[in-house]
């Protein structure tokens, strides 16, 4: 098993808690960087996984794509930073309409009388 799976995981898992004690604390900063930890996290183990089955092969490649997103982390752990309830906002309405795009078309059916 490549480290990076392991190490991805263990960065994903660290993001959720940080994630779950800035909700706690109410601290948006915390909230913003425990999202920035998970997406870096799954990319990581998603490089790991691929370097994995692929082999040494993609391993330059992989590596330097993994270089730029912990890059666009650190860069978007800095806007966060900079403006912590202007990040929140704009991942939480993303994540309002990703749930709406992904919520299962309901009809609902009115009986009258």
């Amino acid at each position: 098993m490549d480290e990076n799976r392991i190490e991805g995981a263990a960065r994903t898992i660290a993001g959720k808690v940080e994630g779950a004690v800035g909700n706690v604390t109410g601290d948006t900063k915390t909230q913003a960087e425990g999202v920035v930890d998970r997406v870096v996290g799954g990319a990581q183990s998603a490089y790991g996984k691929v370097k994995d089955k692929a082999g040494a092969a993609t391993s330059d490649y992989g590596a330097n794509l993994l270089d730029q997103v912990e890059e666009y982390g650190d860069a978007l752990a800095e806007k966060i930073d900079e403006r912590p309830i202007t990040t929140v906002l704009i991942a939480a309405g993303i994540g309002f309409l990703l749930a709406m795009i992904m919520k299962p078309a309901t009809k609902v059916v009115y009986r009258t009388r």
